[in-house]
């Protein structure tokens, strides 16, 4: 099998942008600018992602400026600082062009015309955020765009705390022992990489749902007829046993190889997390 990327290395350049409350970082070769034109006309494409590519292509931008604009490594993060009651999740991408970046990031906010975008520029760095509508799960979109990164998440005060780490030396997830243990553990990725603290992340499910659960044992008497939740075990008695997950796929030879550590696989791992991803969209909504 020919390598799909070819002259392209993956440095997990978003990594200064993870801190110690990071239970989930990805980072992958997507050449999205290769694939613009064919997805704007792939019948069958969601709704959404669809009008999104089709507003690039009605604003004159085409697959050769996004490669101009955008490297090809994506990295994804999510962040569950301990007095969060739900994780924030970010993405970036590493700018080549930061005047094409800008028309780019301007068309995309077009792709909605009832959406209404504010936009502030700080430190050299500028960022737009939507207003959403009310429904039943309000999200905040926000876009931050320097000449070195761009960084999108569902939170304007995430999105600005991740683009202010950008490049900073000091990366509180790449310094951590356990993150460099896991990476220790599978062989240098070429072209994708994924890191699940399976901890981190049991101890703050644990510290949002246990108090719901006691709620509603309370008001549910019933339910203590199946679970008795004042007998659950404490976060650090299930957390000691266990380790990340970590997933590594490297071009070797004439094929592409993944590899995988952890106390389940990485697909596995996915599926468990939409879980807490749902918990996460319906407690936004709650807390405004």
């Amino acid at each position: 099998m020919p390598k799909l990327e070819q002259d392209a290395t993956l440095d997990r350049s978003s990594l200064t942008l993870a801190t110690k409350d990071t239970f989930f970082y990805l980072a992958m070769l997507l050449n999205l600018g290769q694939k613009i034109d064919t997805i704007n006309q792939t019948a069958g494409i969601g709704g959404r992602v669809q009008q999104l590519f089709q507003t690039l292509s009605a604003n004159g931008i085409t697959a050769d400026d996004w490669k101009a604009a955008f490297g090809l490594e994506l990295g994804s993060f999510a962040d569950w600082p301990a007095n969060a009651r739900w994780p924030w999740l970010i993405l970036a991408l590493p700018v080549k062009d930061a005047a094409k970046a800008n028309q780019i990031v301007e068309a995309f906010t077009r792709a909605d015309e009832d959406a209404t975008w504010t936009r502030t520029e700080k430190d050299g760095v500028r960022y737009l955020s939507m207003q959403s509508p009310a429904s039943f799960i309000a999200i905040t979109p926000a876009i931050a765009l320097s000449n070195r990164m761009l960084v999108a998440g569902l939170d304007p005060v995430s999105v600005e705390a991740a683009m202010k780490r950008d490049g900073s030396s000091a990366a509180d997830l790449s310094n951590s022992q356990v993150y460099k243990a896991a990476v220790r553990s599978v062989p240098a990725p070429t072209n994708f990489f994924a890191y699940v603290d399976t901890a981190l992340l049991y101890s703050r499910l644990d510290a949002t749902l246990r108090p719901m659960l006691l709620m509603g044992a309370a008001f549910m008497p019933a339910m203590n007829n199946y679970i008795d939740v004042s007998k659950l075990p404490s976060p650090e008695v299930i957390t000691k046993h266990l380790s990340p997950i970590v997933s590594s796929q490297r071009y070797e030879r004439d094929g592409y190889m993944a590899e995988s550590v952890g106390p389940v696989t990485l697909n596995q791992a996915a599926i468990g997390l939409g879980l807490p991803a749902a918990f996460w969209a319906i407690g936004r909504q709650r807390g405004r």
